[in-house]
């Protein structure tokens, strides 16, 4: 299939308003301040970088709310440069919105819990251009929710927030974070060395005087960032096979289960076992035993996805945890993997190359389930009982769970919601059904019948659209619809911190400012929605 010229349906569409506007000869101020925001967020987007840079510029000149009526001749400089733009480019190709050239994000990223929104939105600025992911929470209960559930990589948390004290939620994440070599930060305007001290002894790693020094505050997280993995790396992985080992498989098992508990969604458990690893051992050395479970490992590694984590259980015997993942999906991918590692050729003296196998048993996670390793484990004597080299489901008696995610594009400029929704039909997850709905502004949305409460959601909100802004259809859906399940996030070009303070206020997840890549936006989908879907 040949690309979409994104940059001819832009200039298309800009012809298009162009020509209504020349048909009334007089354009409300707010509609031409709509117009730039919306050439702005989509020029950028698509790559076009100049032109977005001259429509923010532009912005300045006009009120977003003002009703007043411009004659089009003083229209005529700006329209008939933005003309001018695309004729001069025309040859020139637009950068494409899968662009490789994009580092894809990464996975680490941090936690800023701060009630000051200005504050917060700066150091996400500051971080996020250097490729550390930020997500922030404007008080201890939403930090709380996201420590957990999203699982950061390094805190910053402020000394007084408006529903915590800063010291007490450093006291009650001090453990968990410390068993995973998480960093902590308290950051206050008020440095007095008592609060150094306090902060300390309760388990923080640094204490962070307000202002910050932003030049030294940027190497200074990824300091810790790059620490913390290195520390983790050695104290979770088995030196051997560099899969997690059993301490790692205990801690990931408990704060699994402890999301699919709260979120009522299911994940499953594979135990895997070597077949007769003894007599490798035995007949070619533990040299060449040490070299299969390397090979084993290997593979593993290399056939899992991203999202499941791989473990030495002990010994022979390994364990997988799949997220988002049905028993009979696992099956599929242990099957695959079976089927490569039998074919695997091992060499020993003398030089007769043998092979092994393996044999799995899966269970599948339900609530109020015992014991998962215990059901797993029955599988797996199951599996070489028939006679190994196979795998087996254990078959719980308990009822499906709810597996969809539907993804609402809410964004009056068609352009981005094509360029959004076509980077998310890439998107085919195996464990549950991905919808993607749009809708043409707000209005239209909120009056449709788009909530199913036995389903979840991930609502991407444009912030300025006609008829009805973002930030109405953020406190509609807040006030009339439950927060476990549905997840929102802005899509802004606004130069103006204050809308996004609002949007946090308003129960905003997170914002996005436009221009953006659209692969970025599913990557930041696919974190947010951890809680749900994890």
């Amino acid at each position: 299939m040949s690309p979409v010229n994104y940059k001819a349906m832009l200039a298309s569409r800009m012809k298009q308003d162009f020509a209504q506007w020349e048909a009334q000869q007089h354009v409300q101020e707010r509609e031409v301040y709509r117009f730039l925001h919306t050439m702005k967020g989509t020029a950028g987007t698509i790559g076009l970088t100049e032109l977005s840079e001259y429509c923010a510029a532009q912005m300045a000149y006009y009120q977003e709310d003002s009703t007043a009526l411009l004659p089009l001749q003083s229209l005529e400089r700006f329209m008939a440069a933005l003309t001018a733009f695309f004729a001069s480019e025309e040859s020139a190709p637009a950068a494409p919105a899968n662009s490789t050239e994009t580092a894809p994000a990464k996975k680490s990223f941090v936690l800023v819990i701060d009630p000051d929104v200005e504050f917060a939105a700066s150091v996400k600025e500051s971080l996020e251009g250097q490729g550390i992911p930020v997500v922030i929470a404007l008080d201890g209960k939403k930090g709380m929710e996201f420590f957990y559930t999203l699982q950061p990589q390094m805190v910053l948390l402020d000394r007084h927030l408006p529903d915590a004290d800063g010291f007490d939620l450093v006291a009650r994440i001090h453990e968990a974070a410390k068993s995973r070599f998480l960093p902590i930060a308290v950051i206050s305007a008020d440095d007095r060395i008592d609060n150094q001290i306090r902060a300390m002894e309760l388990g923080a790693t640094d204490f962070l005087a307000k202002p910050l020094n932003m030049p030294v505050f940027v190497p200074y997280v990824k300091n810790r960032l790059r620490n913390q993995e290195a520390i983790a790396q050695g104290t979770f992985y088995d030196e051997l096979t560099g899969a997690g080992n059993r301490k790692y498989f205990n801690e990931v098992l408990l704060q699994t289960m402890t999301l699919s508990k709260r979120t009522r969604s299911a994940f499953t458990l594979v135990l895997l076992d070597l077949d007769h690893f003894k007599k490798v051992n035995d007949q070619y050395g533990h040299p060449a035993g040490d070299s299969v479970l390397r090979a084993f490992s290997r593979l593993l590694l290399d056939m899992k996805r991203e999202s499941d984590s791989f473990f030495r259980y002990g010994g022979e015997e390994f364990a997988l945890i799949l997220p988002d993942t049905k028993a009979q999906a696992a099956a599929a991918l242990v099957e695959r993997i079976r089927s490569a590692f039998a074919e695997t050729d091992f060499s020993a003296a003398p030089p007769e190359p043998f092979h092994v196998t393996f044999s799995a048993g899966i269970s599948e996670y339900r609530p109020n389930q015992d014991s998962l390793v215990s059901t797993a484990e029955q599988a797996l004597y199951l599996a070489k009982k028939n006679g190994r080299s196979q795998t087996a489901v254990y078959e719980p008696v308990d009822g499906e769970f709810r597996r969809r995610l539907n993804i609402i594009i809410v964004d009056d400029d068609a352009l981005v919601r094509r360029l959004v929704a076509k980077q998310f039909s890439a998107w085919k997850p195996e464990e549950f059904e991905l919808r993607i709905e749009e809708h043409v502004d707000g209005a239209s949305f909120v009056e449709s019948p788009w909530y199913k409460p036995e389903e979840n959601y991930m609502i991407l909100l444009d912030g300025v659209m006609p008829k009805m802004d973002g930030l109405e259809v953020l406190n509609h859906v807040r006030s009339r619809y439950p927060h476990e399940n549905i997840v929102v996030s802005m899509l802004t070009s606004r130069n103006n911190e204050s809308d996004i303070v609002l949007a946090l206020k308003s129960g905003a997840d997170d914002y996005i400012v436009k221009p953006f890549y659209a692969q970025e936006v599913v990557a930041r989908v696919q974190r947010l929605t951890m809680r749900m879907f994890n």
